[in-house]
């Protein structure tokens, strides 16, 4: 018997993170996307995480992750209900707000005040009316007129997550971004 049929390599098995709050990490691209008529920014976030942790200790983590948010509101046809309904920009104002920007708030066009909550977040007043708008000096640094991310400004930024654990029975388990969140106070 030939010695290259008798050798042979350990196997690495690559799994998802454990969900995982605060998680660290750094954008490695944006690009602009259009899916169903609605604009959307997708961002390529590579985990740089020390503390992060797989079902399995021997398994490699895997540390790339693709996440979408909506540039637009966009409306939609709920398949259950048939009610239409709004998909947001949540996660639009998560990376205003994780980029250092302060929310804004308007009623009936108006800037209103943000509310203050102890722990010093900006948040909506409980005023009848009121809505979230993007804060136009955000938009400028991170954005051209025609929503197009501007990729120098995301790429090698560093922002944090709250990361959960998506399971599929046809691809198996994969990490999602739930949410993301300002940098911890050291």
């Amino acid at each position: 018997m030939s010695k290259y049929l008798e050798e042979a390599d350990d196997v690495q098995f690559s799994e998802a993170i454990l969900a995982q709050k605060g998680v660290k990490m750094k954008v490695g691209f944006v690009e602009r996307t259009e899916w169903e008529e609605k604009t959307a920014g997708k961002l390529t976030l590579k985990i740089d995480d020390m503390n992060v942790k797989t079902e399995h200790a021997d398994a490699k983590p895997r540390l790339t992750i693709e996440d979408q948010f909506n540039i637009e509101s966009f409306l939609y046809e709920d398949k259950k209900t048939g009610e239409v309904k709004k998909l947001g920009r949540t996660k639009l104002y998560q990376l205003e707000e994780t980029f250092g920007f302060d929310p804004i708030f308007t009623v009936g066009g108006n800037v209103v005040e943000p509310f203050v909550t102890k722990r010093g977040n900006k948040v909506a007043p409980k005023v009848e009316g009121v809505k979230r708008i993007v804060n136009p000096s955000f938009f400028k640094a991170y954005f051209n007129m025609d929503g197009s991310p501007i990729v120098d400004s995301f790429v090698d930024k560093t922002i944090y997550a709250d990361i959960e654990v998506e399971s599929s029975e046809q691809f198996g388990d994969r990490n999602v971004i739930a949410r993301y969140v300002k940098a911890p106070i050291a």
